[in-house]
């Protein structure tokens, strides 16, 4: 019997909503031979049939689901994101529940696996809370998965989860077992709580309303939907979360476009993105493609790269009220430099028209410096100008044609207006530009981003191009 693959994995995508065509199609055939014959079917043709006529019992979704998931994980797995966890995003949620006297934190652990990173939290809030008993702690962890969900629920795992774990802590929340295996302490078990969920199925996720959670972790799953579910999923946890929210994704899943509702945070190596607060009613704007704060944008350019660390400019002073906002020439007495400041300044704070018109009179007074052009092609895309952004970008880089961040914002730009090939182009050129440099060094204009870590968002991109 043949197999109509493509109604096959349409069928998974509506189910599960994992997306296993093409290059990940042998996964898909592997995962219906295995579920097949679990379920005591001859051949893989008969769980296709299931999908293909949408007859899955309780039952059948479950062992499709545990063989289409991964179960790959492991405490404190991604040592720069629970090192920001511990030292700035929980910290900095504390201390604000602490100042309004509401002793709550909600927390959700998306696609929680078996369970490793939603414990890895509750050591993380045990190890925060000296008064933890005074505290109403929420800790939800959630999977489509029913088998991962029930080894979390016991909280026992072998040594292969604690592989980055230092031994004192192993030997603080854990008990030992006959055959290397470990017992959580039900102390910190009984912190958390776990329910089935499919993310792209809002009917099932009954405990997610409408800012209830201080922080989401939603690690290494969006990588498996199409792009239209991961869509749905992103505006589904940015409802989720309180308005002083955070959001926690794996580093390759940092889009700018994805999350362009939020604001990119880059802090000690990893990435987060923070609800943002609306501005006045004055500043709203449509949305436009390509485009998030200027922040995002100044700092890890409007092509899909939120690599983000708040650093605001020097404060300047403000030019007398005599100059009106067209002038383009420069105030007597000041420096490029503090035109350069002021400018960057302004468009942190989105003051838009007030930023281009200093970004301008910073290129009168350097008319050949590639940051000049560079932050006025962010603001221009902020703006919703992208035929200006893009020629500001071209303008940069063919004064530095090696300008990394430029390149990346234009090959943005160029995507969203459907220049394919520009785009591929672009990114390419990125990747020769980055090969040559150590893994570690630093990325003009990334603030914090490595070589390494900008190149594998890159290949992420444009792999994605090409699939």
């Amino acid at each position: 019997m043949s197999i109509p693959w493509d109604s096959v994995s349409d069928a998974v995508e509506r189910v599960f909503g994992l997306h296993l065509r093409e290059g990940r199609l042998p996964d898909l055939k592997r995962a219906l031979k295995g579920a097949a014959a679990e379920l005591g079917h001859p051949d893989s043709s008969a769980c296709a049939q299931l999908l293909l006529c949408r007859d899955l019992d309780a039952t059948s979704t479950e062992v499709l689901a545990s063989h289409l998931t991964i179960g790959e994980t492991y405490f404190f797995r991604d040592s720069d994101a629970f090192t920001a966890l511990s030292t700035r995003i929980l910290p900095e949620l504390i201390a604000a529940r602490r100042r309004a006297g509401d002793l709550r934190l909600r927390i959700w652990s998306a696609a929680c696996c078996t369970g490793e990173e939603t414990y890895s939290v509750a050591i993380l809030l045990n190890q925060l809370l000296p008064d933890i008993a005074n505290w109403q702690v929420t800790l939800l962890g959630t999977d489509v998965n029913p088998r991962f969900l029930r080894k979390a629920s016991e909280g026992v795992y072998g040594q292969w989860s604690f592989r980055t774990v230092a031994e004192d802590v192993r030997e603080r929340y854990f008990r030992r077992l006959a055959g290397g295996r470990y017992a959580l302490l039900p102390a910190i078990r009984r912190m958390a709580t776990f329910q089935v969920m499919n993310l792209v199925d809002e009917s099932t996720q009954t405990n997610v309303h409408h800012g209830a959670f201080d922080l989401i972790l939603c690690r290494n799953v969006l990588m498996y939907f199409t792009h239209a579910q991961a869509t749905k999923v992103v505006g589904n946890l940015h409802r989720a979360l309180h308005h002083d929210g955070w959001l926690a994704v794996a580093p390759c899943e940092a889009s700018q476009s994805l999350f362009n509702r939020f604001q990119p945070v880059h802090c000690n190596g990893a990435i987060f993105y923070r609800k943002n607060r609306l501005p006045p009613q004055s500043e709203l704007r449509p949305p436009v493609a390509g485009s998030s704060s200027v922040r995002a944008v100044r700092s890890a350019a409007v092509a899909n790269s939120p690599l983000c660390k708040d650093s605001p400019a020097p404060a300047l002073q403000r030019p007398p009220a005599s100059v009106g906002p067209t002038t383009k020439s420069p105030d007597a007495g000041l420096t490029a430099q503090a035109l350069a400041a002021h400018a960057r300044e302004l468009a942190d704070q989105r003051r838009m028209s007030e930023a281009l018109t200093w970004c301008d009179r910073w290129i009168d007074a350097e008319k050949l410096d590639p940051d000049a052009h560079y932050l006025r092609g962010m603001i221009l895309a902020e703006n919703g100008d992208v035929p200006a952004a893009c020629a500001a970008f071209e303008r940069s880089l063919f004064i530095a044609p090696d300008g990394v961040m430029a390149s990346l914002a234009l090959a943005g730009l160029e995507r969203d207006r459907g220049r394919e090939g520009r785009a591929a182009r672009l990114y390419r050129n990125i990747l020769t530009m980055l090969d040559p440099l150590p893994p570690d060094a630093g990325i003009e204009h990334a603030e914090g981003v490595t070589a390494r870590q900008l190149a594998a968002l890159v290949r992420d991109l444009l792999k994605g191009k090409q699939a």
